[in-house]
C-alpha cells in the first residue's frame, strides 16, 4: 500500500470520506459514489480540440493550441467543483486527473508535455482559502502522468476587480492584466506546458495564462479544464 493510501485510510477513521458530489459516505478507496460518476458524462467527443467548446470561439486570439475539459459546468459536477473549490475536495481531482490523462493519452500529448502548471490564484483568496484548486489539480495530474510541476511561472495581479462577475466583452481585457510571469520564472524556450484549471468559460484567464508563457518562451501550451460551460457567454459568477 502507498504512503497515501495509508494516509487516506488513517484519515477515513476519523473523518468518513465521502463522495464530492452528493457527499454520501463511501469507501476511504473510492473517489466518488457509483451513481454520480454514471451521473457524470465525459463529453470531450463534442468538443473542438483546439479551443474546447462545442461552439468554436475564434482560434487566432488563442495563445494556447489544445484545449481539454471533461464535462460541462452542470449537476453534478457543479457541487463536486464547489467541494473542491471550497471544502479542499481532492477527490475530485484524483478522479478528473484519471480522467485527463485518458483523454491526453487518446490526443498522443503526453509526451509532448515537458511540464505541467496552473493557474495561479490572488493572494488575497489564497491567504483566505489557504489553497488552490487548480495546483491540486495540477499535482493530481502530475502523479498521473510522470511530468514535473512548476507553479511559481505566473502570479495573480490581484486586481480588484473580480473577473468573473464582468460582462464577456471585458473579461479579455481584465484577464490580460490580472496575470504576468512571476520575477522567477525559468525559461521555457522549446518546451510544451500543460496549463491546468476548474473551470474554463470564455477562456480569457486560460488565454493570459497562456500567454505569459509563451512570453517565457514555450513552444507550445495545452489547456486542460475539469468543466466546461456549455456556451461561451454563460455567467461564471461563483469566485475562482
Amino acid at each position: 500500500m502507498k504512503l497515501s493510501d495509508v494516509k487516506k485510510y488513517i484519515a477515513d477513521l476519523f473523518l468518513p470520506n465521502r463522495c464530492p458530489a452528493c457527499s454520501k459516505v463511501i469507501p476511504w478507496d473510492k473517489t466518488m459514489c457509483r451513481k454520480c460518476r454514471e451521473k457524470l458524462i465525459v463529453i470531450t467527443d463534442e468538443l473542438c480540440s483546439v479551443c474546447g467548446k462545442s461552439q468554436c470561439i475564434d482560434h487566432s486570439k488563442l495563445a494556447f493550441e489544445n484545449c481539454i475539459a471533461l464535462f460541462y459546468y452542470e449537476q453534478p459536477c457543479i457541487n463536486a467543483i464547489y467541494a473542491l473549490k471550497y471544502n479542499k475536495g481532492s477527490n475530485f481531482a484524483e478522479f478528473s486527473a484519471g480522467l485527463l490523462r485518458t483523454e491526453l493519452e487518446n490526443k498522443n500529448l503526453i509526451e509532448k508535455i515537458d511540464l505541467v502548471t496552473c493557474v495561479p490564484m490572488s493572494s488575497k483568496k489564497l491567504r483566505k482559502r489557504k489553497y488552490n484548486q487548480s495546483e491540486m489539480i495540477a499535482k493530481c495530474i502530475c502523479e498521473q502522468i510522470g511530468k514535473p510541476l512548476d507553479t511559481n511561472l505566473i502570479v495573480h495581479a490581484d486586481t480588484l476587480v473580480d473577473h468573473h462577475k464582468l460582462p464577456k466583452n471585458e473579461k479579455a481585457d481584465n484577464a490580460m492584466s490580472s496575470f504576468r510571469i512571476a520575477d522567477d520564472s525559468k525559461n521555457l524556450k522549446g518546451k510544451t506546458v500543460l496549463l491546468c484549471d476548474d473551470v474554463y468559460t470564455t477562456g480569457s484567464t486560460m488565454n493570459a495564462c497562456a500567454s505569459c508563457l509563451k512570453k517565457l518562451g514555450a513552444k507550445s501550451v495545452i489547456a486542460a479544464a475539469i468543466a466546461t460551460t456549455r456556451h461561451v457567454e454563460k455567467r461564471y459568477d461563483e469566485e475562482s
